[in-house]
């Protein structure tokens, strides 16, 4: 036997091993699984029924289905906007309570700061601004707030605005082709490429579909979609959680039970670690630096929280005192860069992809978009004031984030037992927060599934409780990146619209007169890949 065929004999028999544990592991989850969803919950002195909260007796597979939207609108529609569930051992309060949510989010904010559950990942998107909990998520917005205020989104407007004018461009030249575009795919190369040049200061070119490492590993960071056996494991987390956890703390190099793509992990780690490591060694002696990436500006700011400058218009996160000397460790550098990665690609692309089909949808809508940008924007590259005046298209911003949010369903943690107008709510209880279903509620919208952006004219919103648009969240964690979302969603409408007019036909995904249909479970997602068409505009034939 020759030492070739020993060694391919030895790592057969690794690979034998490394899958009779994995084999093993899932027959032990798959037990669990069994012994807890056979059981139905009942009601006990312990449960909501004794906290003045609706305690309907559903057995605890009733949301281990894909159909989670059609449950909670069920529930909702049967037992009223506060409904109390027990999910194995865990207490979760369903609401769409707006006063109840003013508190849990805004009022008593400081008892509600945790979200009920970790990253199941050991990669530094763990240890992000988006997971972290207690005292070290007050530490991490303090750190990143300044380098999303207004003044900074100035610095980095024109970076924005050159991508746009390449979506344009690529999107005029489909139309000329006559062909259709997978404007999800379209969209998120656009955002991937700002993220690149504003958060890391690389000049990257992904629009005209250029092969990129970056936007690979970026649009793949999160397993969104994994395998019917992955999938079903990772709906184990809300139900065994600590189980799941202790697997990933185990097999820490297996893709199974790991929420992060190991190889974009191993890639954007290796980039973020010497880029920082070179921004370090090249610090400017010059202290009045402009600084014009995120990667800058955060490391500027951390460095200014640890020797005491703080530079912040975040208002109102705590009124707890905290130690900020230390800052953010490496690790937690990486995981918010990381953060800005998958965030801002993957929802801004949504939103942009939702906006663009339903202008294609409503082409009357399309025409005073069209009409406000005409008239409204005198220069070729608008500045932040000038996009500040598109007041319609802003509108249209808002009311696709409203009947179509990217991000559909977050939740909170109690930290103490509080009651509030006759509800108890325990420690350790969770709060799921339905945002899709709150978006859409008639009592708050009326005619909620019809695309109207006049609901969001100065006259609608004064009328309108303030917590009913809700999809950038609300209170202390609203999110950091609205205004860079809807920046970069402005400036991508207004060099789009000027050169071409988004359609619908029969080449189109969905067609004429159809809608989008969404699946029920995760981040916004389409069933099936939206496919748009393109004509060129005749004023802008020669832009």
């Amino acid at each position: 036997m020759t030492s070739t065929d020993s060694w391919t004999i030895l790592s057969l028999m690794s690979c034998v091993s490394c899958s009779t544990c994995l084999a093993a592991s899932l027959v032990v989850i798959l037990l669990f699984y069994y012994l807890f969803s056979s059981r139905s919950v009942e009601p006990n002195n312990d449960d909501w029924s004794r906290l003045g909260v609706t305690y309907p007796n559903l057995p605890s597979r009733f949301f281990a289905g894909t159909n989670f939207r059609q449950q909670v609108a069920l529930l909702i529609e049967q037992y009223g906007d506060i409904v109390g569930l027990k999910i194995t051992s865990r207490m979760w309060l369903l609401t769409t309570n707006l006063d109840l949510l003013r508190t849990i989010m805004i009022k008593d904010f400081n008892n509600f700061v945790d979200r009920a559950d970790k990253l199941n990942s050991n990669t530094p998107l763990a240890r992000c601004l988006f997971f972290a909990r207690g005292n070290d998520w007050r530490r991490h917005r303090q750190v990143v707030s300044p380098t999303f205020s207004s003044g900074k989104l100035k610095y980095i407007s024109k970076s924005v605005d050159v991508s746009a004018k390449r979506l344009a461009d690529y999107l005029a030249q489909c139309a000329q082709d006559g062909t259709v575009v997978p404007i999800k795919d379209a969209s998120a190369r656009y955002s991937c490429e700002i993220i690149a040049k504003v958060a890391f200061g690389l000049d990257a070119k992904f629009v005209k579909k250029e092969s990129s490492e970056f936007y690979e590993h970026g649009k793949n960071m999160l397993v969104l979609n994994p395998g019917s056996i992955t999938s079903f494991i990772l709906m184990l987390m809300h139900r065994v959680p600590k189980l799941v956890y202790t697997c990933n703390k185990i097999f820490r190099s297996v893709q199974l039970f790991e929420a992060v793509n190991l190889k974009a992990n191993s890639y954007f780690q290796d980039i973020l670690t010497s880029t920082i490591e070179a921004r370090r060694r090249n610090k400017s002696s010059e202290s009045d630096q402009k600084h014009v990436d995120f990667l800058d500006l955060l490391l500027k700011a951390n460095d200014n929280i640890k020797a005491g400058r703080q530079d912040t218009e975040d208002e109102g996160v705590s009124h707890e005192k905290i130690d900020l000397s230390k800052g953010l460790d490496d690790e937690e550098v990486i995981g918010q860069s990381m953060l800005v990665i998958f965030a801002g690609l993957e929802t801004t692309a949504t939103s942009l992809q939702m906006c663009l089909f339903e202008l294609a949808k409503h082409q009357e809508i399309q025409e005073k978009v069209y009409e406000e940008i005409t008239s409204v924007l005198a220069n070729e590259t608008p500045t932040t004031d000038d996009l500040q005046k598109l007041h319609y298209t802003e509108c249209v911003i808002s009311e696709t984030l409203r009947l179509h949010p990217p991000i559909p369903t977050i939740n909170r943690k109690a930290k103490e037992t509080r009651t509030y107008n006759g509800i108890t709510i325990p420690k350790g209880a969770c709060i799921m927060i339905p945002f899709w279903h709150i978006l859409t509620d008639p009592k708050l919208w009326p005619e909620p599934h019809k695309f109207d952006p006049e609901r969001f004219s100065q006259e609608e919103k004064a009328k309108r409780d303030p917590m009913a648009f809700i999809c950038f969240g609300q209170g202390p964690r609203l999110c950091l990146g609205m205004r860079l979302a809807y920046l970069e969603l402005k400036q991508a409408l207004v060099h789009v619209l000027r050169r071409v007019k988004v359609v619908l036909n029969d080449k189109t995904e969905p067609k004429l007169g159809c809608d989008v249909e969404v699946k029920q479970f995760g981040l916004l997602t389409p069933v099936k890949p939206v496919l748009l068409a393109f004509e060129k505009r005749e004023s802008g034939a020669s832009h």
